[in-house]
């Protein structure tokens, strides 16, 4: 039995194409905050004094944190260690994978 968290982050039916927009564009700015923050990653390796690319890796990440957290609250959990924060198993509650 699903509880209501649950089937409030599930899709509504007349909302399908407005949420798989919304789906891939919260995952492609996931991709493109991870690779920000990896590039930044391999600078570092080499310049590890680069103050200014430090902070600027400390926003990647928490960007990337803040856009994760809000597709999961809206759609699915990203991986198996974010699902079943509720104490429930919902890896595959809502729409997944989004279907253009």
């Amino acid at each position: 039995m699903a509880n209501n968290n649950m089937m409030n982050r599930m899709p509504r039916r007349n909302d399908n194409n407005q949420n798989n927009t919304a789906c891939a564009d919260l995952l492609k700015a996931i991709m493109e905050a991870d690779f920000f923050a990896q590039d930044l990653k391999l600078y570092l390796d080499t310049h590890p004094d680069d103050e200014k690319a430090i902070m600027m890796f400390r926003e990647a990440v928490k960007q990337s944190n803040a856009c994760k957290a809000a597709f999961e609250e809206s759609f699915y959990p990203l991986t198996a260690h974010s699902a079943g924060k509720d104490g429930e198993w919902d890896w595959l509650c809502g729409a997944f994978p989004p279907q253009s």
